[in-house]
């Protein structure tokens, strides 16, 4: 039977049988005597089977001893307590818990007041965002989130599975910091010693530190085996710096840099890339990217998005994290945007400067678009004017300059009445709108006007019903829904031949284009309609309104021939349907997903595009993809990508994509992932089509140690979650996305 006494009498120094003691946190008389009084803790509890002393100085107790206060535990075989010092001493079999810490030795000498102490051949495990441990000689507890090992080690590997970790003559981990400290240290890996640092820093659980960063490793056909080890600077809690001097054994030396920053208001990426001189080319080459977002005030804001090689095979020949917009062109842009409100009415006041570095394939020569110095943009909307009627009134102007092209400006402006009329079940949505284009040219061609201008009426009506009736779907209780949808369009002809044509091309005729008024995209063009478009679709909805099933179809029907080209020579339709459009898509089963796409010619009875893909995913870390696409006289392609367990920790990655129009590989990557639970090993071969008769072939490796960091590519992770759709990394900080057969069975403390 076990007793409990609250600040009873002085103990008899005499032994007795299964007691308990309660000691409240009350000052000692020194501080009672005008010395500053630190603020208090909780009461002091200590149960053993002996107990001897006197409570308010100093107790022993001795077999199965436990003492508690707040949070911290401490059980021991022997204890000695110095309540007015507030000192521990603690012998045999000790075990420590504080918070989701433990630690276990032979003996602990701790003061609970300042809660540090020391530990005599501990082992230990401390359990934050990712759970460590290890073992020392001597451990110095220098606080909450303070540890001094010496002669120590240091791992987030489970208990009795020491694959990799930290030894050191002295070891400091700094948990509030996030970083540890070691001398006289090496890292070893499966029993072999991969990095020898007489002095070192890392970080704790993958947090921001400056120092050395593991270093980096890849092999390219095209540059050789690839080295280097960058420094990462902490340089404040919103910004850092990363420099990564790069060796390549075909091209020479490369460094590249990445400062990053953050602001209340501002935030923003700069990437310099620097190679002194390509070895093959015999000169320097250099890279830049700039992305930069600013919010001045709720109403104004503003971005940069600079970028900038020295040459056109700069993207061919070298890695590189300069961003482009499209095939062989780099875009510089700056861009302001002011919006507010007057009354009900909206309005927004945009300016944009635009200029594209246009880097040419000589096999596959494009031409350089237009820049945009500047654009103007304004804009005002006014919505349920007298509860039926919404206006918007957008207008623009923009210069347009080129190398050898027409150039010159346009002032554009398309303002719009809509009429929208809804209910439950249907909506009618009629617009009255004109597009007007004021042009003033230079460099034109004899006998072309330099003032041309166009004006187009055009109106739309778009309407449509929703039908809903419940029904069983593979045994379950589902909605399906009907939607009819009818779209008309007129615009009268307007000759457009004198226009240039600056930033216009054909829209893509798919689904969506079957609903918009002008089939071009741009300011120069608008096309003349006179046509009608019919189209349906049916859903199968889930008992939570989730999307289970679609299929659509849809088609356009012309009233009069097309008479406006983007080109006067450009070909025109002359027949009064248009293909017809149909897709399914949705959910089988569970972990799949499908979608099927299909333009089909009435006229000659064939398929004029058609794909099909399909997904399957039925947990995290396993996905299959699959892919097929037709345009006929365009592209032929198979696409099948995925990741797949193959063995108990051991994933496969991979991509196939294929083009049988032209017989090749586009692109193609082949791979492993192993993760050991502590440390993840990932492999992965790359072949891409580079350019039109160039191709390069890389080989990546990375290890990667769990709350460290890892030795080899980043780049791999980057390559893998770009091109595999659906690949999640086997290790993530978040332990709910760890793949289910990965995750622990137990929690990690459980080992005491």
């Amino acid at each position: 039977m076990r007793h409990r006494h609250a600040r009873g009498p002085a103990l008899p120094l005499a032994r007795l049988t299964a007691l308990s003691l309660m000691i409240f946190g009350a000052a000692p008389a020194w501080a009672q005597a005008g010395a500053p009084v630190k603020t208090q803790k909780g009461p002091t509890t200590i149960e053993a089977q002996s107990i001897e002393g006197v409570s308010e100085f100093e107790v022993t107790a001795r077999g199965q001893v436990e003492l508690r206060r707040d949070e911290l535990n401490i059980y021991a075989d022997f204890l000695r307590y110095n309540q007015e010092f507030g000192r521990v001493e603690a012998d045999g079999g000790v075990r420590l818990e504080r918070g989701g810490d433990r630690f276990f030795g032979p003996r602990l000498s701790f003061d609970i007041t300042k809660d540090t102490g020391v530990f005599e051949e501990p082992t230990f495990i401390v359990r934050r965002n990712l759970a460590s441990r290890g073992s020392a000689e001597r451990l110095e507890l220098l606080g909450k989130d303070l540890l001094k090992l010496t002669r120590g080690s240091f791992t987030t590997c489970e208990p009795g599975k020491d694959d990799w970790k930290f030894e050191a003559g002295e070891l400091e981990l700094d948990y509030e910091a996030g970083s540890g400290k070691l001398r006289d240290g090496r890292l070893r890996f499966l029993d072999t010693t991969i990095l020898a640092l007489p002095y070192g820093t890392f970080p704790l659980e993958n947090r921001r530190k400056t120092g050395f960063l593991a270093p980096y490793y890849s092999h390219n056909t095209r540059r050789g085996i690839e080295v280097g080890i960058p420094f990462y600077w902490n340089m404040a809690p919103e910004r850092d710096l990363t420099l990564l001097p790069v060796y390549m054994t075909k091209r020479g030396e490369q460094l590249r840099t990445e400062f990053r920053y953050l602001d209340a208001r501002y935030s923003g990426e700069l990437r310099i890339e620097h190679m002194p001189e390509d070895k093959v080319l015999g000169k320097s080459r250099t890279g830049l990217a700039l992305q930069h977002q600013h919010q001045w005030t709720p109403a104004l804001q503003g971005r940069l998005d600079l970028n900038k090689v020295t040459d056109e095979r700069y993207f061919v020949d070298l890695a590189s994290q300069v961003r482009t917009v499209s095939l062989g062109n780099l875009q510089r842009e700056g861009l302001l945007q002011y919006s507010g409100a007057f009354g009900d009415s909206r309005y927004y006041l945009q300016s944009r400067v635009q200029r594209f570095q246009t880097l040419q394939d000589p096999l596959a020569p494009i031409v350089s678009p237009y820049h945009r110095v500047p654009q103007l943009n304004a804009g005002v909307t006014r919505n349920d004017i007298g509860g039926w009627l919404d206006v918007f009134a957008p207008a623009e102007f923009v210069r347009f300059t080129h190398s050898t092209l027409v150039e010159g400006d346009r002032l554009s402006l398309a303002p719009v009445l809509a009429a929208p009329l809804l209910g439950p079940g249907y909506a009618l949505t009629t617009k009255l709108g004109v597009h007007y284009a004021d042009y003033h040219l230079a460099r034109t061609a004899a006998g072309q006007s330099d003032r041309p201008s166009v004006s187009v009426p055009w109106l739309s009506v778009d309407g449509g019903l929703t039908f809903e009736r419940g029904t069983r779907w593979f045994g379950e209780g589902v909605t399906q829904t009907l939607e009819p949808r009818v779209f008309y369009v007129y615009a009268p002809f307007r000759s457009q031949d004198r226009m240039p044509v600056f930033d216009t091309t054909l829209a893509d005729f798919n689904y969506a284009q079957l609903f918009t008024e002008n089939r071009f995209v741009g300011g120069d063009r608008f096309g003349d309609a006179n046509q009608l478009t019919l189209a349906a679709t049916s859903r199968i909805l889930g008992s939570g309104g989730q999307e289970i099933f679609r299929a659509t179809i849809g088609q356009r029907y012309y009233f009069a021939h097309e008479r406006v080209g983007l080109t006067p020579t450009a070909p025109l339709r002359s027949r009064d349907q248009s293909d017809i459009l149909a897709s399914v898509g949705g959910r089988f089963a569970r972990d799949w997903n499908f979608d099927g796409t299909m333009q089909y010619d009435p006229q000659r009875s064939q398929a004029t595009r058609y794909g099909a893909s399909v997904r399957y995913s039925p947990e995290i870390a396993k996905v299959l993809n699959a892919s097929y696409r037709f345009n006929r006289d365009v592209l032929h392609q198979i696409d099948i990508a995925g990741q797949w367990p193959v063995h108990p920790g051991w994933y496969a990655v991979g991509r196939y994509n294929y083009s049988l129009r032209d017989g090749r590989l586009l692109e193609g990557i082949a791979g492993l992932e192993y993760n050991a639970g502590c440390w993840v090993f990932r492999a992965v071969l790359q072949r891409l089509q580079a350019a039109v008769q160039t191709t390069s072939t890389a080989l990546f490796f990375q290890l990667e140690f769990n709350g460290l960091g890892g030795l080899g590519s980043e780049e791999v992770v980057n390559v893998l979650k770009r091109n595999i759709p659906g690949y999640a990394v086997t290790n993530p900080s978040d332990g709910h996305l760890v793949p289910p057969s990965l995750r622990p069975r137990l929690p990690f403390e459980q080992v005491f």
